[in-house]
């Protein structure tokens, strides 16, 4: 019988997590191999196909046991899983709750704190403002003492300003009692207006009654000067004490005069011509000036500096009043 050539079919057997695969496929290896050359085809056909039924078998069950073990494997693993599962979610559950509790406690403990420092930062604002209120309550005392020393200063400044301005200052005419505070600001017979004295002549005979000249002498002896006026209020103050006398050409003589080299109406006490209180009037070459008594402010007169009048000395008080 002729010698057929024989065809190999190399067939791999899969199988899951077994090692035994290869010693099948070996086993069938070596089947094949021990076919003699005088084995007919078909016989060989059989074999061949009865050893591969035989493996095909042998291989399924063996994957039919294997799928029920790596079923049953695998029902038990998730088992075990959901059971591992809902353990973990139970204590994590629990520890997110004790989490919650101990944060609950912190935030109320803080809570609390807080408001304990709240209230007493509140009690000492208010103990802060009450004492910042009596701070500025005795400000305002020691600067209303400050005021009050700054115009006793300035009065005695003053009072030492008059005083020296004596040869020999008259304390028995100023002071009775010769103590400070008991002293007067003006002398008897003088009238206060402000920070000045003014003595008003009203002598109703001629022989009482002085030129410009010679009233700047009577004052001067009287530690005073001829009358000044820098103000409407003393102005008014002024023609409020003269009186009529005589005739409407007499009145009472001040310290205005013009000046010889300038021409200019200046006052004796050296101070500014600001204001003038000059009534209508004839043009006249006369060099002194004198008040009329009169109900109008423009009371001003020129007349001769011989002319014979009453006179109005003024002086300053011994005491500054608190108004200036």
């Amino acid at each position: 019988m002729a010698e057929e050539e024989l065809n190999y079919v190399t067939v791999k057997f899969k199988s899951h997590n077994r090692p035994s695969d290869a010693v099948i496929y070996e086993d069938v290896r070596g089947s094949l191999e021990t076919w003699g050359p005088h084995l007919n085809v078909q016989e060989k056909h059989s074999d061949f196909e009865k050893i591969y039924d035989d493996v095909w078998t042998k291989e399924k069950a063996s994957g039919s046991r294997h799928n029920c073990h790596g079923t049953l494997e695998k029902t038990n693993s998730n088992n075990l899983g959901k059971v591992s599962l809902h353990t973990s979610i139970k204590m994590a559950s629990a520890g997110l709750g004790i989490i919650c509790v101990i944060l609950m406690s912190v935030i109320i403990t803080l809570a609390l704190h807080i408001n304990d420092v709240v209230a007493e930062r509140r009690r000492e604002n208010a103990n802060l403002t009450d004492e910042n209120q009596q701070l500025l309550a005795q400000v305002s005392q020691l600067r209303g003492r400050v005021q009050e020393l700054a115009r006793e200063r300035d009065s005695l400044n003053w009072t030492m300003g008059v005083i020296l301005k004596y040869d020999s200052f008259p304390v028995k005419k100023h002071c009775s009692e010769k103590v400070l505070t008991l002293c007067e600001p003006c002398i008897q017979g003088w009238l206060l207006f402000r920070s000045k004295c003014y003595h008003f002549l009203n002598t109703p005979y001629y022989q009482g009654w002085k030129t410009w000249k010679g009233s700047v002498e009577a004052c001067r002896e009287m530690d005073a000067d001829l009358l000044g006026i820098d103000s409407q209020e003393e102005q008014e103050f002024v023609t409020n004490h003269t009186k009529f006398y005589n005739d409407n050409r007499h009145g009472y003589w001040m310290g205005l005069r013009k000046d010889d080299n300038t021409d200019q109406w200046v006052w004796r006490n050296g101070g500014n011509l600001t204001m003038t209180f000059w009534r209508t009037q004839y043009y006249s070459r006369t060099n002194c000036a004198l008040i009329l008594p009169s109900d109008s402010l423009a009371n001003w007169s020129k007349e001769s500096c011989e002319m014979k009048n009453r006179y109005v000395c003024q002086t300053s008080a011994l005491f500054k009043p608190d108004l200036e």
